[in-house]
């Protein structure tokens, strides 16, 4: 069987015009047509959903973004109940029967008729909320199903949908209910990230099984863009690198669909800069690159970014969430002067951390020359980004030239991506305390941005709850009216870090919390992005890349603290206010206390 008939099941994931794997029940018959398997993965979900049927049978809504899989899980669990797919094509609403459950499924709740609808919600009513032994399984859109609810309630009248409503709203933005008689699995609150690294195995497992017949594979002087990306693909730091990106999307709450996850690896192993974007064959690929010389144009380091895609469809997912962390356009002056002046200081390691099967050393001199003697900066621009993400997927210790260090994880928005998933994440997954340095680090960054000061790190053993006197929200304080300390369990209070899990093992949010008095007084949503953002403060370096929304959220959270200590408190005339001692970065208090028409400094 040929190796160009995987690469053009593979393509027709890509994101072309002409997407012929865009719908679940398309794929079957087009991978049949060219006589190849599915690319089929198992991210562990269908057997734990079908378990947790199987214990107590109920009705099921699948929501989540259109190319979740919701279609594929719901066909699945077809064919695992009804041992029989005959009818599942052609049949406008398959049923099946479990045990004494007659079951109806609902490929997609958006496409069936609108009488159909309701006859639909009435018995999921009936399923749910009383006796009936007729269950449904359904693939919607949460909006849609609640907006179709909302409709039948106050156009149709149909009063008692009220409680199906609240029932389903007030599970909605939960990752996965289990409910007695319902359940309800948001997809799009699975792991990016190990969809992706299953897929990606697959693609390359496939490969490897019809890549025989490719003459790159017998002789390295020809040059096939597709298996030297494939082989790049199959190195486990540039895996690593692959799964800390993917991550970082989850840890941010953006979730890229399994269709998407297709998507970009297909673009990632056949994209190039061309008219027909990606590449359908080995042979076709072979004879364009050799007669082209610019074979960057064909990196997976360029095109998991949509490089060689229209501007269009790079600012649609999962491009935009990928080019959204810079890799390749954040770098320091260490960096780009290692790439352009490397080969004269230290030649070996310059060449040796450089090299790759889509680099020329020629070309990129020539060019280089022409920008250092002449200032033409056409093409110098194009390779420093290429050589600037292949230090990132190659490289994650740091490089030692010139005298200074090199740190690759500079090359990223998220200096702290790993860190977070490693330091944070896994440890509250295994039921563990995260580390007394990260809880400071964390606190150091809240304290500087409640106060407006550049607090030294030695006041990051607890946390000042500062007031402007005039407002909870503003940028600076002038007085402290609680301090919260941590470490110390005898006095009821601290700042604590809170994961909640989805029904996908792989995903989970984390919310930064404050105890006080023995009490949870306010939560602040830890993504990613909130994480380096306080990492950024304590740092005391704050990029531009970074949004005035996240400082916002802070000072949000900060009035809630506020808000509940001047609510709860006894009222008194003392003011505690502070000045920062500069040298030190400490502060230095100040005790007003007004009697009547005296103030008493103390």
């Amino acid at each position: 069987m040929g190796l160009a008939h995987f690469f053009r099941l593979l393509a027709a994931y890509a994101p072309t015009s002409q997407n012929k794997a865009a719908y679940d029940e398309h794929v079957s018959k087009y991978a049949k047509r060219l006589g190849v398997e599915e690319i089929n993965i198992d991210n562990g979900l269908f057997p734990k959903l079908f378990q947790t049927f199987a214990i107590q049978p109920c009705s099921i809504i699948l929501s989540g973004s259109a190319g979740d899989g919701k279609t594929y899980l719901l066909r699945k669990l077809f064919e695992q109940i009804s041992g029989n797919m005959d009818t599942w094509g052609n049949t406008y609403i398959p049923e099946a029967v479990y045990n004494e459950y007659s079951i109806k499924f609902i490929k997609d709740f958006t496409e069936i008729e609108k009488e159909d609808k309701q006859v639909v919600l009435e018995g999921l009513y009936h399923s749910i909320l009383g006796n009936s032994k007729q269950l449904y399984i359904i693939a919607a859109n949460d909006g849609i199903l609640t907006d179709t609810l909302r409709e039948a309630i106050h156009v149709e009248n149909v009063q008692h949908f009220g409680e199906l409503l609240t029932l389903i709203e007030k599970h909605i933005d939960e990752t996965h209910t289990l409910d007695g008689n319902l359940i309800l699995l948001d997809l799009s609150q699975t792991s990016s990230a190990k969809n992706f690294k299953l897929l990606l195995n697959a693609i390359l497992d496939m490969a490897d099984r019809y890549e025989c017949n490719c003459p790159s594979l017998s002789n390295p002087a020809i040059f096939c863009p597709i298996h030297a990306n494939i082989a790049l693909l199959k190195k486990e730091h540039i895996q690593k690198q692959l799964l800390t990106i993917i991550r970082s999307c989850d840890l941010n709450y953006n979730h890229i669909t399994l269709r998407k996850l297709f998507m970009l690896i297909a673009n990632m192993i056949l994209g190039y800069k061309g008219e027909q974007r990606v590449f359908l064959s080995c042979e076709e690929a072979i004879v364009h690159y050799a007669e082209q010389s610019n074979r960057v144009d064909a990196s997976f380091y360029n095109n998991i970014f949509g490089d060689n895609l229209s501007r269009s469809k790079q600012e649609k997912s999962p491009f935009k969430e990928l080019l959204e962390l810079r890799i390749g356009y954040e770098t320091t002056n260490n960096i780009d002067n290692f790439i352009l002046y490397g080969d004269i200081q230290a030649p070996e390691l310059h060449t040796q951390r450089l090299t790759n099967p889509f680099f020329d050393f020629n070309i990129f001199n020539t060019i280089k020359d022409k920008y250092l003697e002449e200032g033409d900066n056409t093409k110098i621009h194009e390779y420093l980004l290429f050589l600037r993400r292949h230090l990132f997927f190659n490289f994650d210790e740091k490089i030692l030239w010139n005298g200074v260090t090199i740190n690759v994880n500079e090359l990223m928005t998220y200096k702290y991506a790993e860190e977070f998933y490693i330091s944070v994440i896994t440890p509250l997954k295994k039921k563990q305390s995260v580390s007394k340095h990260i809880i400071k680090e964390l606190a150091l960054g809240l304290n500087r941005i409640f106060l407006g000061e550049l607090l030294s790190r030695e006041g990051s053993d607890r946390l000042y709850i500062g007031s402007s006197l005039t407002s909870a929200m503003s940028k600076l304080s002038s007085e402290v009216i609680a301090r919260i300390e941590f470490n110390q369990r005898h006095l009821n209070q601290g700042l604590h870090l809170n994961i909640v899990e989805g029904f996908d093992e792989e995903y989970c949010t984390v919310n930064l919390e404050i105890e006080f008095a023995g009490e949870r007084i306010a939560s602040l949503d830890l993504d990613l992005h909130m994480f380096e953002f306080l990492r950024r403060i304590a740092d005391g370096i704050l990029p531009t890349s970074f949004s005035a929304e996240y400082y916002e959220r802070v000072l949000t959270f900060k009035s809630q603290l506020v808000n509940y200590m001047l609510q709860t408190q006894e009222p008194d005339n003392i003011f505690n206010l502070f000045m920062l001692n500069d040298t030190e970065g400490t502060l230095q208090f100040n005790e007003i206390q007004v009697e009547g028409v005296y103030v008493r400094e103390s």
